[in-house]
């Protein structure tokens, strides 16, 4: 796994055909953008700098950009949603873009198992999105 930061406080993790950026708009708001298949290959590492900004600003509105991941492996379906579980009352609000059924119906079960309501928002409206987070 490689891990980079950018001069402007970016950071990705890449590895083995999948990538991870984490851009903050603003402090209490986190842009996570995901392309390719997860299939653990980052163990907690993806998870991990979501919790480093939560020690920073809480409450945290995630964005999680979605469009280019491909379905994730099963154990990292089960670490979202025990991530949103344990941090649902450090989190504002999670708003969830995604380009494929697979990756919507992942994200809607992570969504009920985590019991988080309405929390996560899964959409598939790009403009929206983006709209959404350049406001910030």
């Amino acid at each position: 796994m490689t891990r980079a930061t950018t001069p402007d406080g970016q950071v990705s993790l890449s590895a083995r055909g999948c990538t991870f950026a984490y851009r903050r708009p603003r402090p209490g708001a986190l842009l996570v953008t995901i392309a390719g298949h997860d299939a653990g290959q980052f163990g907690t590492s993806t998870l991990d700098e979501i919790r480093m900004e939560l020690l920073r600003h809480r409450p945290l509105e995630l964005f999680v950009d979605a469009r280019e991941a491909l379905g994730p492996a099963v154990s990292v379906s089960d670490e979202w949603t025990r991530f949103f579980t344990l941090n649902r009352d450090q989190l504002r609000r999670v708003n969830v873009l995604v380009g494929s059924k697979v990756v919507h119906l992942t994200v809607a079960i992570a969504q009920h198992l985590s019991r988080t309501g309405d929390l996560i928002e899964i959409t598939s409206d790009a403009e929206r999105f983006t709209a959404r987070v350049a406001s910030l």
